[in-house]
């Protein structure tokens, strides 16, 4: 999403990370914000391919097309970077547990912004502070927004319904780490295929919990159909939000996230295969 950050490192390829992710996926996932900017700023993939894992190639089309990035995310406010905005966005977007670390590395860099009257420099070099400030978190930070940098960067066209699907994959590689699960078990979650298995329950709420529909360890259905307006096709909007209204107590009858999060999923899927989307 806490945009300024993310779109840094979505755009340098990047819905994920704290993981490293392929090649291919940083292709499918980087064209939804590149197309905009690259073109802007006349940078190539060598130039700007590799900034999420440290690559700040020093050069002036490179600077501004970290600026262009920062622009598009709304944390520039008078042609400067705002620190303000970006802690409120740190604040809405980030996940509890990565807001203190990613808050840590910019109120550590804020600074560096006002000694670069030129916003390319400033951004430029504010982004690379974070970095060598944090790597780990800039790294992680990517890929937990993208599906919210893609509906910003692509404004009330929201995303195509391919366009979300290769957006989650990039959360997938991340949930199925942190959870132990193989791709026999939750790669066919799109399908109907629901494993009651405590592991595939949990990789569920992991997905949930990343594209920012949990809140204080629940299910939010407020959030959920923000989270339907700003990411889906139009045309899946209407479909989705009816199948989820029929779902939505279901999470009421489990107190663990994992398991409400899970039921919640399969009674979406059972009530509407076709528009369902999943990691």
């Amino acid at each position: 999403m806490s945009h300024w950050l993310i779109a840094l490192l979505l755009v340098s390829g990047s819905f994920n990370s704290i993981f490293c992710v392929t090649r291919q996926q940083l292709k499918n996932t980087g064209k939804l914000m590149k197309k905009n900017c690259m073109p802007k700023n006349d940078v190539t993939e060598e130039q700007v391919g590799d900034i999420e894992k440290g690559k700040f190639i020093e050069e002036r089309n490179v600077m501004c097309y970290v600026a262009c990035v920062y622009t598009m995310t709304g944390v520039v406010k008078n042609n400067r970077l705002n620190n303000e905005a970006v802690t409120k966005q740190v604040d809405i977007l980030f996940p509890p547990e990565m807001r203190d670390a990613v808050k840590a590395a910019a109120d550590h860099c804020k600074d560096i912004g006002k000694k670069n009257k030129d916003l390319c420099e400033a951004s430029y070099y504010t982004a690379k502070c974070m970095y060598e400030y944090d790597a780990e978190n800039f790294t992680m930070s990517r890929i937990v927004f993208l599906l919210i940098f893609a509906a910003i960067l692509y404004g009330s066209n929201a995303l195509t319904k391919q366009q979300l699907k290769n957006s989650l994959k990039m959360i997938k590689k991340q949930c199925m780490s942190k959870n132990d699960v193989t791709d026999d078990l939750v790669g066919d979650i799109d399908k109907g295929k629901f494993i009651e298995q405590k592991p595939v329950m949990c990789y569920i709420a992991c997905i949930y919990q990343m594209t920012q529909v949990i809140k204080n360890n629940k299910l939010n259905y407020e959030s959920t159909l923000k989270q339907i307006d700003l990411m889906y096709p139009p045309e899946l909007r209407g479909p989705v939000k009816e199948a989820l209204e029929k779902c939505k107590d279901v999470a009421t009858k489990y107190k663990d996230v994992c398991e409400a999060s899970f039921w919640t999923a399969k009674c979406v899927y059972d009530t509407d295969p076709k528009n369902f989307i999943f990691a």
